[in-house]
Parts: C-alpha cells; sequence; structure tokens
C-alpha cells in the first residue's frame, strides 16, 4: 500500500470559506466514486491554524505505485487538479507500507 499525502496552501486573497475552495473540496469528495485505484481517501481544511501551517489536507491510499501513478494520470484527478491550481499551492509526499 501506498499512502499519498497533499499539502495545499491557499493563494493569497483566497479564504477557506470561498465558494472557490467549496468547489474544489466538493470536486475532492467526489473522486473516490470516480476512480477505482482510490482505496482510502480523507481531505479537508487543517484544524491546526498556525501561520505555517498549510490550509487543506488530503491523505490518500493506492494498493501499489502503479495505481497511484494511474490516479495521477486519470481525467477525473487531472480536472480536479485544475480546479485546485489558480487558488493554492501544492506539496505532496508519498509513503509506502
Amino acid at each position: 500500500m501506498i499512502d499519498h499525502i497533499v499539502l495545499l496552501r491557499f493563494r493569497p486573497g483566497v479564504q477557506a470559506d470561498s465558494e472557490a475552495v467549496r468547489t474544489a473540496h466538493a470536486a475532492m469528495l467526489a473522486l473516490p466514486a470516480r476512480i477505482p485505484q482510490i482505496k482510502a481517501w480523507k481531505c479537508g481544511l487543517n484544524i491546526t491554524q498556525d501561520i505555517t501551517a498549510w490550509d487543506y489536507v488530503l491523505v490518500a491510499r493506492f494498493e501499489s505505485e502503479a495505481a497511484m501513478n494511474e490516479y495521477f494520470e486519470h481525467p477525473e484527478h487531472l480536472k480536479v487538479v485544475a480546479i485546485w491550481e489558480p487558488i493554492s499551492e501544492l506539496a505532496f509526499g508519498d509513503l509506502p507500507d
């Protein structure tokens, strides 16, 4: 199994309660039903309010590195990436079990 961890930081002027963030979050929540490679999925606003903390967190689980790479190229995933790009910057990492 592979855990894929994503951190998103909102661009200046983007607020957590904005329509853009609500739309992006809804798109994230829909992905597990659309991408069979996803085995587990948890995402949402970071509850840590420290200035150095990132704003949004995703923890996803995949059966293998190959499955994760299929997810990366999946058209539904790419649509969601396109929603997030104008409103956030991204960092991620992947950990095997």
